[in-house]
């Protein structure tokens, strides 16, 4: 058994005792090495195999995402439906309320980012003022007004009257003016002259854009529109006076207008050699309209930044309201052609706390008094300009400094006011007959109270925007929005977000943007002995400065927004898409309400007074002359004096009454009637008196301008039976 205890102790390793017994019997048990066993490693087990399964990226929407879209659709689709007519117009106000209140929303709650406001650290300095100079400019000032007593801008009149507004400018001009040095680089620089232009892209794309809205202001500006009516007459027999050397500081004729024009029309029409026409006029209105333009860019950049100023440029750039009166004729651009600088010029010496900006404004505000006698208002809406900046935190201890400013720029626009003052002392009842006879009953009866037709007056004008932009078929097309769908909804969301910024950030341009727009339309909507004659765009056109500044902000907002809520290239790019495809839609409609609805309209309502004035130059130059051709007058027909412009003949009214034909019954030469389709008793008359003459008809491409041809042949002569035919 000890044995067998033995072999099975032999696997067991030996204890400590075992060693000690065997040193006993002189044979040591070795001691045996550490033995390490081995463990096999783990082997982990291998996951299981998991089919990769692709996540679609989740775009996670929030109110941020839908405040704007929402409300930018829902004010186009209130829009749509005002300039069409169609559905309710209550329901196109509910769209536009629930618009105004997600815009507001969006911006209260930091959709949209914040208008970044540029401020000078700057204060206003005090005004020093150059004693020589301004006493020059008073003892000129007193000279120009003595000298404008006969109303002509001779010699004598322009060098006082261009001296007194040089001395009253250098006078509280900011910084110093060095003639010599001005003269010495302008000498270098004819020596060896030398024009280095470098554009960036930005100023690339400006470039380009104003080349765009220069098709749409000048594309076929000699047919649209193409007949003249009575005011063309009066504005090219005023162009006439000037080119025989009649230089009037104010033009009598047709209540009393502003000379800017006439000058202008004079210029062109013997630079350009377009004669007296109705081009002529065409060509300077057309020029002066495109001219805003970058002053609106200007102004609309000041507001908020040059993404709104390139919106703002090509919103006004394209629109069918600034396009049609730039291309009538008439005085209408002139208003805004001065509004746009001094607004500018206004806004920028006020940020910039420049005093020379603020000069400039008040000498446009003076130019502009000479162009169109709405512009009347300029210098008050500049005035409330500075008064409501003065009235914020901007402007906190320094406002006794900021309106010595404004009476500084007063003084300016004062003195090159200075002619024209001399004219309304000495002939008030010309000077003030449009505007006397407009706000008071001197012409006509006031129907009602004077204040419930001021305030209707108010409430037509402001919805002409979006609603009805008036009557007057002449210079517009009636009953429909001033603006296009998209420019409207742009603009009612433009005031909505301005108002609400006002109350959240309190910057005073915001303020002055909504408040300037009844200030400007007041010559609309002063007419309170002719209502029907407001809303007129031509006296309210001032104020599309502020109103395509409004209609840019949300435009030019968009990539804004989804940059700062999209962060995505695409989105970036999607949302630059859809603001190009809102203008270019707004483009095309534009384009066709200037170049077919109103061209259309505009010719089937204005007689056809070309047609007749190329029948007679058609006559005197083959068979007859001009002296023996007559048009017989006919109520509610055409004006005869466009005749003769028309003909060749600008001063020769071609009208012959029918009691005066007898006066031309000895005449040999062949003599040629044009008269009216319905005047039977004129045409009886001359067959009476003319048994040898011919009548014929003309027949026009438009229905209702037909008229009647009578020729009597010469006493003496081979060719008696020829009626010419017009060129």
């Amino acid at each position: 058994m000890e044995e067998n205890h033995s072999r099975e102790n032999e696997h067991l390793e030996p204890t400590v005792l075992d060693w000690f017994k065997s040193l006993f019997r002189l044979r040591p048990i070795p001691i045996p090495e550490e033995v390490v066993p081995k463990v096999k490693p783990k082997v982990k087990p291998a996951p299981p195999v998991i089919p990769v399964v692709k996540e679609r990226p989740t775009i996670r929407v929030t109110a941020a995402h839908l405040r704007i879209p929402i409300a930018l659709f829902l004010a186009l689709m209130a829009q749509f439906g005002l300039e069409q007519r169609s559905g309710s117009v209550t329901t196109s106000i509910v769209l536009y309320v629930i618009a105004a209140g997600l815009l507001g929303w969006a911006f209260w709650v930091g959709d949209i980012p914040a208008a970044s406001e540029l401020k000078s650290r700057k204060r206003f300095r005090a005004i020093t003022v150059r004693v020589p100079f301004l006493t020059a400019s008073l003892f000129l000032s007193v000279l120009t007004f003595i000298a404008s007593g006969d109303n002509r801008f001779d010699t004598m009149t322009l060098v006082v009257w261009i001296g007194s507004i040089f001395c009253i400018t250098f006078s509280l001009w900011e910084g110093e003016i060095e003639p010599r040095r001005i003269w010495d680089k302008i000498r270098k620089w004819l020596s060896t002259p030398k024009v280095n232009i470098k554009f960036d892209g930005w100023q690339i794309l400006v470039l380009l854009s104003l080349i765009l809205i220069a098709y749409f202001r000048f594309v076929d500006l000699n047919s649209v529109p193409y007949e003249m009516w009575s005011d063309q007459a009066e504005k090219l027999l005023d162009v006439t006076d000037v080119l025989n050397g009649k230089h009037s500081i104010y033009f009598p004729r047709n209540t009393g207008r502003e000379a800017i024009q006439f000058y202008l029309a004079a210029a062109t029409a013997k630079v350009l050699g377009t004669g007296i026409s109705f081009l002529t006029l065409k060509i300077g209105t057309a020029l002066i309209g495109f001219i805003t333009l970058p002053y609106i860019y200007l102004f609309a950049r000041e507001v908020g930044g040059r993404e709104v100023g390139l919106a703002a440029l090509l919103l006004a750039g394209v629109a069918y309201w600034p396009n049609t009166i730039s291309r009538l004729g008439l005085r209408f651009p002139l208003y805004p052609v001065f509004t746009a600088p001094v607004l500018y010029y206004m806004a920028r010496g006020l940020r910039l706390k420049k005093r020379n900006q603020l000069l400039l404004a008040g000498l446009f505000a003076g130019i502009g008094l000479h162009g169109y006698s709405p512009a009347r208002v300029v210098p008050i809406a500049f005035a409330v300009g500075i008064a409501i900046y003065a009235l914020h935190r901007e402007a906190r201890n320094q406002r006794k400094k900021i309106f010595n400013w404004l009476i500084a720029a007063g003084l300016i626009s004062l003195v090159v006011f200075m002619p024209l003052i001399r004219i309304a002392i000495i002939q008030p009842d010309l000077f003030l007959l449009r505007t006397v006879t407009r706000m008071t009953g001197a012409e006509q009866a006031i129907q009602g109270s004077p204040w419930r037709i001021l305030l209707e007056n108010i409430w037509r004008g402001l919805t002409m925007f979006g609603w009805d932009n008036g009557k007057i078929w002449v210079i517009s097309i009636p009953n429909r929005p001033a603006l296009d769908w998209i420019t409207g909804a742009l603009f009612h969301l433009g005031i909505a977000l301005v108002a609400v910024r006002y109350i959240k950030q309190r910057n005073w341009m915001d303020l002055f943007l909504l408040v300037s727009i009844p200030i400007l339309m007041l010559p609309s909507t002063l007419s309170i002995a002719f209502p029907d004659e407001n809303p007129a765009p031509n006296r309210a056109s001032g104020v599309m400065v502020p109103v395509f500044t409004l209609a840019a902000i949300p435009l030019a907002m968009i990539p804004k927004w989804v940059r700062k809520h999209w962060d995505d290239r695409r989105a970036y790019g999607m949302s630059l898409i859809v603001v190009v495809g809102m203008f270019l839609i707004s483009a095309d409609m534009n384009y066709r309400l200037v170049l077919e609805d109103f061209s259309t309209m505009h010719r089937a309502g204005t007689w056809n007074t070309s047609d007749v004035g190329h029948v007679i130059r058609g006559f005197a130059e083959s068979v007859g002359s001009y002296e023996t051709a007559y048009v017989v007058p006919y109520p509610h027909w055409m004006d005869t004096r466009l005749v003769g412009m028309v003909a060749g003949k600008p001063t020769k009214d071609y009208a012959l009454w029918p009691e005066n034909f007898e006066e031309v019954l000895g005449e040999q030469r062949a003599q040629l009637f044009i008269v009216n389709v319905n005047d039977v008793e004129a045409l009886e008359k001359l067959r009476e008196l003319f048994p040898s003459g011919k009548e014929s008809r003309w027949f026009s491409q438009l229905e209702g301008k037909d008229f009647l041809m009578y020729f009597v042949p010469p006493e003496i002569g081979t060719d008696r039976n020829l009626i010419p035919e017009p060129e």
